[in-house]
């Protein structure tokens, strides 16, 4: 069966179809990597997001349920190139998967032209379709509900392995980020819409990963509460917490022209370099963060973004990209260590 990508400048890619027979549209983003498509699609930052894979093959090996990042499918859509080929073990498992949770996907896709364009043109919008007629609008991101979509819906406690205590606002976080900060204290997790009264009882906020514009009305709230707790309580963030804790401390945020999406970015410093795991399409400008006297602990090596940033007066320690993985090496894991320190440091 065919399948079209359709883009909202008139341009559209042809390929055959599989998953769900359903139509979805969403920003279409490329990903870089090349193993950990099952985490990837099961990332809550994917949210309202149709996947690109830029590896050739995809879906080569199987996978299993321990490696989900959420209970479901969270991108829009997968396109790829060849998808290892309708009949292998793996390719037939997640073909199911995809039509049980109506997500459409598309393989035998020009992965290389179609990545080209968005380096181009910049982020653009678009719809899988089994129809190559385009339609009136395309759907525009609508933060607050990807949020209420991919956030907890009730709040709960998690025990750690330490005997800190946590006040981790899920805005869509990833499983791998719960397990990493379980063995820093136990969590009061909580959503946007059920935060605490009183900080006091914490000993450190944590801002989790999701999707969304970090700049949108939503996190008004939010970002007058943590404005109000800026140097009582350390505040740790991660991705679009990273993003968040950026604009209370005064950064400016930007959409980037195509955004980070892949497990192999390298970061660093003059003195060390990791490679590491991104997923989002907005950054915090340096130029704002260095009128503000935040320290940028590390850059993106392609285009210098801030990477990690600390204001040690403020007890804040945030990170652009993914220390836990999942997918991608874990070179970076020496940030929740880090933190760690931050919240020994308060305690004593």
């Amino acid at each position: 069966m065919r399948r079209y990508l359709l883009l909202e400048d008139g341009d559209s890619f042809e390929g055959k179809a599989f998953g769900s027979s359903c139509e979805s549209g969403g920003e279409v983003v490329f990903n870089t990597s090349f193993t950990g498509f099952y985490e990837i699609m099961t990332d809550p930052s994917y949210g309202g997001q149709i996947i690109v894979f830029n590896f050739p093959s995809m879906f080569y090996y199987d996978y299993s349920m321990d490696m989900a990042q959420s209970s479901g499918i969270s991108a829009q859509g997968i396109v790829v190139k060849d998808g290892i080929l309708p009949g292998g073990k793996s390719f037939y498992r997640l073909n199911e998967l995809l039509k049980s949770e109506n997500i459409p996907g598309i393989y035998g896709v020009d992965t290389r032209r179609l990545t080209k364009k968005i380096r181009d043109s910049g982020n653009i919008r678009g719809i899988i379709s089994n129809s190559s007629r385009f339609p009136d609008e395309f759907p525009a991101m609508q933060t607050e509900d990807l949020l209420r979509k991919f956030s907890i819906e009730k709040n709960y406690n998690i025990q750690g392995r330490e005997d800190s205590k946590i006040l981790f606002i899920d805005m869509g976080t990833k499983t791998s980020l719960i397990r990493e900060m379980r063995e820093l204290g136990s969590l009061d997790v909580v959503n946007l819409w059920n935060m605490p009264e009183s900080y006091e009882e914490y000993d450190c906020i944590f801002l989790s990963n999701g999707p969304g514009d970090p700049g949108d009305r939503v996190f008004a709230d939010l970002k007058e509460q943590l404005k109000k707790n800026l140097g009582k309580i350390p505040m740790v963030g991660v991705c679009l917490g990273h993003q968040i804790i950026g604009q209370v401390l005064g950064g400016r945020v930007e959409k980037m022209k195509f955004g980070h999406h892949g497990s192999n970015h390298a970061v660093g410093n003059h003195r060390e370099t990791y490679i590491t795991s991104h997923n989002h399409n907005f950054r915090i400008s340096e130029d704002s963060l260095l009128q503000k006297d935040v320290n940028i602990l590390y850059r993106d090596m392609n285009d210098g973004t801030p990477e990690m940033i600390e204001v040690e007066d403020f007890m804040i320690l945030s990170s652009q990209f993914h220390p836990e993985g999942s997918p991608g090496p874990r070179d970076s894991t020496g940030f929740f260590q880090k933190m760690r320190g931050i919240i020994d440091g308060i305690k004593n």
